[in-house]
C-alpha cells in the first residue's frame, strides 16, 4: 500500500525534505537527493504519493530531470 504524505515545509531545502519524508515514512529517498541542493520558500503537500511530492520539488525548483 503507498502511503499518503501529508506535511508543509517552509523555508527549507530539497533534500532537508527529501530527508524528513524519509524519517517519518521510511521512504529510501537516496535516489532523489540532489548533488546540489535547492533551497524552498513554501511547499505543501496534501495527500500525496511519494512520486507526486519528489515531481511537486522537482517542478517548483526548477530542476528538469523530474521523474
Amino acid at each position: 500500500m503507498n502511503r499518503l504524505i501529508v506535511e508543509s515545509y517552509t523555508n527549507s531545502t530539497i533534500n532537508t525534505i527529501l530527508d524528513d519524508i524519509s524519517k517519518k515514512y521510511q521512504i529510501d529517498t537516496s535516489k532523489e537527493q540532489l548533488d546540489e541542493d535547492i533551497p524552498i520558500n513554501e511547499i505543501k503537500f496534501k495527500y500525496r504519493t511519494y512520486s507526486e511530492c519528489v515531481k511537486m520539488l522537482y517542478k517548483s525548483a526548477g530542476v528538469v530531470n523530474a521523474i
